[in-house]
């Protein structure tokens, strides 16, 4: 698998005529260890000075991401103001469109099991014809002590095709009432109409909880994910 990628990585350097290979291949790997998490090209710059001692220029750096997009390495998804109903474009997340790529590039070694799963749940929703996002948004709330901040929360992914729209968080694990408060807080938060899914990373099989969520192990809503 490693020779795999590898191979993918030397096409990608003759067709581009790169001359940074080594940056090339050292992106990759932090794309690897980073999937799932929000990024932008300053923060990945700031990744290569600060763990490899490597400057490279944030123009290099998205073009390099440009150019893993076109080889169908990564997918880039944007996040989405649910409340404002525009794109945010400071930070965004990629995804392997090829888990094995990634895990081999890795050793097969998995610093977060959750981010994995996500990308296992976007390449299957993108198959299916589902346009996939990240949903984000701002609330008003009191503190502890009455003051009014604001927090932002955020939805793993908001799936559209058609008219049809899904809000989707993804848990290892709900059997605790704080973790499973925190993964549906931004669900009661928007209270609309759009079906809410919660899947877990057990096997559950589909219920509707006290709030009327959708909760079902991933393995059942893998294999029923073309009739919801």
């Amino acid at each position: 698998m490693k020779t795999r990628i590898s191979g993918y990585l030397k096409d990608i350097i003759e067709r581009k005529k790169l001359r940074k290979s080594e940056a090339l291949d050292e992106l990759c790997t932090i794309l690897s260890d980073c999937t799932g998490e929000l990024l932008n090209a300053e923060k990945i710059t700031n990744t290569f000075i600060s763990k490899k001692h490597v400057k490279i220029d944030k123009e290099t750096v998205t073009s390099y991401i440009d150019s893993f997009k076109d080889a169908f390495i990564i997918n880039e998804v944007r996040r989405y103001d649910l409340k404002g109903r525009n794109y945010i474009n400071s930070t965004r997340k990629y995804y392997f469109c090829d888990t094995g790529l990634r895990n081999a590039r890795l050793d097969f070694m998995y610093k977060d099991e959750g981010h994995l799963l996500e990308t296992i749940i976007y390449n299957e929703l993108v198959y299916n014809g589902y346009n996939v996002n990240v949903g984000t948004f701002d609330s008003v709330e009191k503190n502890k002590n009455g003051k009014s901040v604001r927090k932002n929360y955020e939805i793993d992914f908001m799936a559209t095709k058609g008219k049809e729209k899904l809000y989707l968080q993804i848990a290892d694990n709900i059997s605790e009432s704080e973790t499973k408060n925190r993964e549906t807080r931004p669900f009661v938060l928007l209270n609309d109409q759009i079906k809410k899914i919660l899947v877990i990373n057990r096997p559950v099989k589909e219920m509707q909880d006290e709030n009327g969520f959708t909760v079902i192990g991933v393995v059942d809503f893998l294999l029923d994910l073309l009739q919801l």
